[in-house]
């Protein structure tokens, strides 16, 4: 009977310990459990708070960058508007400073002469000269004559002043409602005129009429001016002056 209690008090411990183990090894295993989850759950706090720091880093980058790309739009800006400022500056003082039209003419033929050689000291003289009132002894003379056009027959025709210039004119021919030719030239359109001279020299004045030209032979100013006379005809009126 006593053998009986002592077996079955062995029985009896050796559950509790199986059962201490197993509790053991349940507490054990929640143990490691709940630090795989702990550490889990730190590198995961650490990994977004790097990524939340590197998105802040990104952020401020992007920031910086939009502040700087602001900053070269201005500067930019800026130079743009300094450039069209210089440019508007540069357009008034070209046209303030540089001539056109009949000055622009005019200064063309001082270059011309410089280049040619004449002394700038008589060109001054000469320009200076040509605001002094000068009296003409002769009268003006006008005379009339029809501008050679691509279907007139015949010789040129021309007309002489002072037995010292000839001149002749060219022309386009006017057209009638169809568009032919006409026996007379245009006088809308551009017409050239001829001046020559006894020793050979030859000038040429273009353009629509009337047109004025002015010329020196043998020591004397020749003034002309010629205009759309009746039909067919030009009109050029010439005056020999004293020079200068």
């Amino acid at each position: 009977m006593i053998g009986s209690y002592a077996g079955l008090g062995g029985q009896r411990r050796r559950g509790r310990r199986r059962g201490s183990w197993t509790a053991f090894r349940f507490l054990l295993g929640m143990a490691g459990v709940a630090a795989v989850g702990g550490y889990g759950y730190q590198v995961g706090v650490a990994a977004n708070q790097a990524w939340t720091d590197r998105l802040e880093a990104d952020l401020q980058h992007v920031r910086q960058d939009n502040l700087n790309l602001r900053d070269e739009l201005a500067q930019t800006a800026l130079g743009a508007s300094s450039a069209q400022t210089e440019l508007e500056a540069l357009r008034r003082r070209y046209a303030a400073e540089v001539p056109d039209g009949e000055l622009a003419d005019l200064f063309a033929q001082i270059e011309e002469q410089l280049r040619a050689g004449v002394d700038s000291g008589r060109l001054a003289f000469l320009i200076d000269a040509a605001g002094q009132e000068v009296t003409c002894a002769e009268a003006p003379v006008t005379k009339r004559f029809r501008p050679h056009t691509p279907i007139t027959p015949g010789p040129v025709s021309a007309v002489r002043f002072g037995d010292r210039i000839t001149v002749t004119a060219t022309a386009e021919s006017a057209l009638d409602a169809d568009g032919q030719p006409e026996a007379w030239y245009d006088p809308a359109r551009p017409v050239q005129l001829v001046f020559r001279t006894l020793d050979g020299r030859e000038l040429q004045v273009d353009g629509a009429l009337p047109l004025a030209h002015r010329m020196l032979v043998d020591g004397m100013e020749y003034r002309f001016s010629a205009i759309a006379g009746p039909t067919s005809f030009v009109e050029i009126t010439g005056q020999a002056c004293p020079f200068p």
